[in-house]
């Protein structure tokens, strides 16, 4: 056999394989809604972990659950970002101004405002470079988003 043909019966092989993994592995079964651990029951859908010492209360529990509860999940509130227009002014941006920029993450932007409250306001772009973790290419980054005063 030449090369080529070698590549597919390994592929086939594989896929062959994976078929099987595939068919005997336990996938997809139903997930266990509540189970028991000594004397009590523990409902996998509360919000709050909920350990119930009632027969009775788990079904209470899973009966006042609606469907949507069940397959989603409980409901969760979403903090919406505030919104950053670029370019920030160096001087005067909070924690999450500087994130938005481009490579800065919230440790790198905690650094800045700790340069900054040290040694005062950023007059040029090399000051930025002070700040532990900011060099040349990271500057070259920085530079289009921001604005010195």
């Amino acid at each position: 056999m030449n090369a080529p043909e070698k590549n597919v019966v390994r592929l086939a092989l594989c896929l062959l394989v994976i078929g099987i993994v595939v068919r005997i592995l336990p996938w997809g079964l139903p997930s266990i809604e509540h189970f028991e651990v000594g004397e009590s029951f523990i409902v996998a859908n509360d919000a709050p972990l909920a350990v119930v010492r009632d027969s009775a209360t788990v079904a209470d529990t899973i009966l006042s659950k609606t469907d949507n509860e069940f397959k989603n999940g409980p409901k969760k509130e979403r903090k919406t970002a505030k919104k950053v227009n670029l370019p920030v002014h160096i001087n005067t941006a909070s924690l999450d101004e500087l994130c938005a920029l481009n490579g800065v993450g919230p440790k790198l932007a905690e650094k800045i405002l700790e340069v900054r409250n040290a040694l005062g306001a950023f007059k040029k772009a090399e000051d930025l470079q002070k700040v532990p973790g900011i060099g040349k290419k990271k500057l070259e980054k920085l530079l289009p988003g921001v604005i010195f005063d």
